[in-house]
């Protein structure tokens, strides 16, 4: 009886796995499954399991696997195949999925891939490897169908037949002149419905525009969400047609950058099941890197060690404004990189951005600044204790909006990416000045009246 459920089947093999009389009945289970399925068993699979399962699959469709598994993890598995067995295992994928494999290779075995391919492969897969990865070149299949615009609806409709199969996703095929310059697209509806006396220049649709090979993918995410695209088509810088982007390709992307956001933000490797070694090189950076970063902030409290070592109650309060500021700013953070992904912001409505962002911080000084002063005063009765970290959450407050959105264009410029990096240096900012503000302003009212001791000053 066939199992339907993904995770009974997993369960199943999990199970089979670990019986020592495992491998033929496992293997019928695993045969039995789609490449999507067997991708989420050995993303979800400890190391030692994921190569016996894979060592299971069947070399015809170990290349669908591949390319439906994690980027990293499918590098991992490619290095421990030849050339010959790769380019088995990937010969029946569509291009631009052969493509994104090649990629996670090494050149020097993707160049030995690529010697064992036949021609016509070989030229449409270089000619997707010419473009970088994440543009609209890079993610293209060049699999497409092209007739001329003097071509009869009859002469298109007895071609189509004859080539029996189209393009999976095909609902429009490409108008070219004999140069291959693009001139329009023939809706598959349009053909269907047509006279078939007419030609395809009388029912072509030429305002639809292509998308240029080098925009990036997120562009082409939101043309195709604007527009409520399945596929399009793609032209270099010299208007001549290269290939076509479809929605599954676009449902990658935004899959992809839902989870590099998560895992930046969090700090965590992509692989939840990898090795301990992997994990822990991936994790002593960041760790290594947070240390640096709080003894950094540490750093700025030693400042004020004599403040501290006189008012107690100093050393109670300061970690609120710095937790305040930190929140904040991830917040104003957050909001300005999913802006960025989703390539939303312009020169205009960056503006409007920032003006609404400051103007929340405005609004969260007025309300927690009075909030924290009541608190304070009803909890240590002392008015310029509570003036002070009133006064060091507008600051902190009011920097955490400015730090938060001008960080990530920062980062950039120097070549980081603030969904990786933001988090980390946001919290270091907003902690130093949250420390440094409070405590400075308690130093200051204690200079200020210096006929008094601290302790008389803040505690009594």
């Amino acid at each position: 009886m066939a199992i339907k459920n993904l995770d009974s089947k997993f369960e199943l093999i999990q199970n089979t796995i670990s019986n020592p009389e495992f491998k033929s009945k496992l293997g019928n289970i695993i045969n039995e499954m789609t490449p999507s399925e067997l991708a989420y068993v050995i993303e979800s699979s400890p190391p030692q399991e994921r190569k016996i399962i894979w060592d299971l699959i069947q070399l015809d469709s170990e290349g669908e696997v591949l390319g439906e598994l994690d980027e990293n993890l499918r590098e991992d598995l490619l290095k421990g195949m030849d050339p010959e067995e790769i380019k088995v295992a990937i010969s029946d994928l569509e291009v631009d999925d052969l493509a994104d494999i090649l990629q996670t290779l090494p050149d020097k075995m993707t160049n030995e891939v690529l010697s064992l391919m036949n021609s016509r492969d070989r030229g449409r897969v270089e000619n997707v490897l010419d473009f970088p990865e994440e543009s609209a070149g890079g993610l293209m299949n060049t699999d497409v169908i092209t007739v001329r615009a003097e071509n009869s609806i009859e002469l298109v409709m007895r071609y189509l037949r004859f080539l029996r199969n189209l393009p999976k996703n095909t609902d429009d095929i490409y108008v070219v002149s004999k140069n291959d310059e693009y001139l329009g697209i023939l809706p598959i509806t349009k053909i269907l419905t047509s006279d078939t006396n007419m030609t395809v220049r009388e029912v072509m649709d030429t305002e639809f525009q292509p998308i240029q090979s080098n925009t990036n993918q997120i562009e082409v995410f939101n043309l195709f969400k604007t527009n409520d695209l399945l596929t399009a088509p793609v032209v270099n810088e010299e208007n001549m047609l290269v290939g076509r982007i479809t929605v599954d390709d676009i449902i990658e992307i935004a899959a992809d950058e839902v989870e590099q956001d998560f895992r930046g933000l969090a700090q965590i490797e992509e692989d939840i099941f990898a090795s301990p070694r992997k994990s822990i090189e991936n994790r002593l950076l960041w760790l290594s890197i947070n240390l640096i970063t709080a003894i950094a902030a540490a750093a700025s409290i030693s400042v004020f060690e004599n403040v501290l070592e006189e008012i107690v109650y100093a050393a109670i309060l300061m970690p609120i404004v710095a937790s305040m500021g930190g929140i904040a700013a991830t917040q104003t953070l957050g909001i300005y990189i999913r802006a960025e992904a989703m390539r939303q912001l312009n020169r205009k409505n960056i503006r409007y951005l920032f003006r609404r962002e400051f103007i929340v911080a405005l609004a969260n000084c007025f309300v927690f600044s009075i909030a924290i002063y009541l608190i304070t005063v009803f909890w240590f009765g002392n008015s310029l204790l509570s003036f002070a970290i009133s006064a060091a959450m507008i600051f902190n407050l009011l920097a955490a909006a400015i730090f938060g959105f001008s960080l990530p264009h920062l980062l950039r410029k120097f070549g980081y990416d603030p969904a990786i990096a933001g988090s980390v240096v946001i919290t270091t900012v907003t902690d130093i000045l949250g420390f440094v503000s409070f405590l400075g302003i308690v130093s200051f009212i204690a200079v200020s009246y210096t006929h008094l001791t601290l302790p008389t000053i803040l505690l009594v």
